[in-house]
This record gives structure tokens, sequence and C-alpha cells, in this order.
């Protein structure tokens, strides 16, 4: 028996922190007087990375990113890239993770999660094993969850890094359940992301609660009307197991505990 928990704005969120980050990073290129403009050129670079490297783990890494601008503006303005460049290249991910980790420094003392989400977490951990299963490279998580989560949350990490595949394919949730060593139908997810969270884990038999707002409004929990149901059977081949769609974490959170502990009878 084991909760699952998908990371990115499921239990913490990275959608506000990634556009924080990405912001701050160019008013520093700005101040250095890089030139160019910095947005335009890191959506084309992620662009050109994510084609690249669709379905692998390292298609999200900005040092990538980074590195593929200072490779563009020095074709640009010199006779391709330069050993000194490589300063600028580190830089620039040394200043992006630092604006991502001060926008969770910040974010993580407000009420919501000192008062509601950080005592649920650690209650749910000290009475079920938790899983954090994420599309990401390991250091990245490792800093988001000692910048954000609290010390006393105990946990398993799984990323799609060394797993090798990423959700929603078949081998990562191989990979999690051998790891986890339960029977699926014992088993609960809770994601944001319908195709890789919801659909992935739904065609192995766990059973899932999509949260599609990590604080939206209301505490309901209600189960995939018939249409929707019948179509991820047909889709995914799945197993007939329960999917939930609930207002926001904490009553996704709350119904899971509910569901674990009536399992366990």
């Amino acid at each position: 028996m084991a909760l699952f928990l998908d990371l990115d704005n499921t239990i913490l969120p990275s959608k506000e922190a990634y556009a924080y980050a990405i912001e701050n990073c160019a008013k520093d290129w700005q101040g250095r007087k890089l030139g160019g403009n910095f947005l335009e050129l890191y959506e084309a670079a992620r662009k050109h990375v994510k084609s690249q490297l669709k379905h692998h783990s390292s298609n999200r890494l900005r040092l990538l990113c980074f590195k593929l601008m200072w490779e563009r503006m020095g074709s640009t303005q010199r006779n391709g890239f330069q050993t000194q460049d490589i300063d600028g290249v580190l830089w620039m991910e040394d200043r992006y993770y630092l604006h991502f980790l001060s926008f969770y420094a910040e974010e993580k003392k407000k009420e919501r999660y000192q008062t509601y989400l950080f005592p649920l977490l650690i209650s749910l951990s000290k009475e079920f094993p938790i899983y954090l299963t994420t599309n990401e490279t390991l250091r990245t998580q490792l800093l988001k969850v000692r910048g954000f989560l609290p010390e006393e949350f105990r946990f398993s990490l799984i990323t799609s890094e060394e797993v090798g595949f990423e959700k929603p394919t078949k081998e990562f949730f191989q990979y999690v359940m051998k790891t986890a060593n339960e029977d699926p139908k014992d088993c609960i997810l809770l994601g944001d992301n319908w195709e890789d969270d919801i659909l992935g884990a739904s065609s192995h038999g766990i059973a899932c609660i999509h949260i599609p707002k990590m604080w939206g409004e209301g505490d309901e929990v209600n189960p995939l009307d018939a249409d929707e149901t019948s179509a991820l059977q047909k889709d995914w081949n799945a197993h007939p197991n329960p999917i939930w769609r609930a207002s926001n974490i904490l009553a996704g959170l709350t119904y899971a505990r509910s569901w674990l502990l009536q399992s366990q009878k």
C-alpha cells in the first residue's frame, strides 16, 4: 500500500518558480549587456532542446538551453564558441538556480503551506510509504525538495533521469511498481498532468486523483463521468480502477488518506 505523488504543480508550484527564474535571468542578461533579447533567445533554444531530446529527461536541463544561447550569440559576434564562454554558460545556470530557489524560499512561508499542506504531508508520510514520481533531472528535484518541502516529510524520490524513461511510458511505471514492491490495486496516485500522471498510472491499474489546479476553489472530490472513463479505458487499455478529480491538493490528499485507510480493512 503506497501513495504516489507527482511533484511539480501537485505538491509544489513549479510553473510560477520557472517563470520567476527566467524573468530574473532576463534582467541579469540585460545587466551584463550581452546583447539580443534574452526571452526570445531562450525560447528558441528551449524549443530546439525539447524537440531534439523529446521523451528524454535531459530535455529539461536549462544548462543545455544556456549553452545553445551562448553558441548562437557567439556565431553572430565572432567565429564560434570559445573557452571563455563556458564561464558565461555556468554563470547563467547559477543565476537561474539562485532565482529559482529564492522563489521557493519565499513561497513556502505562506500560510496555506505552513498551516495546511506541510502538516498534512508530514502526517501522511508517517502513515504510508510515499513515492514522489517525477519527470525531471535528479539534481533539479533534489534542490526543489530541499528548498521547499518540510524537513520532517519522509518519502522516496523517483525521477525520469534515473529510470531512463519519462511518464507516461510503461517503463517508468513498471520501475515505480518494482521499486515500491506493491500491488497496483493497493496504491493511489495524485497528479496534475492528465496524460503523464493519470493516464500513465491508470494503465497499470493504479487508482488516481487528478488535480488540475493545485490551489483550486472548493473541497470536492468527484469520480470522472462515464464519457471520460470510457475513453480512458478504450485508449489506454487500462484495468478497471477508480479515478477521481479533486478541487485542490488538500482535498485530494485527504481523500487519498481515506481511500488508503479503507483499503487496509
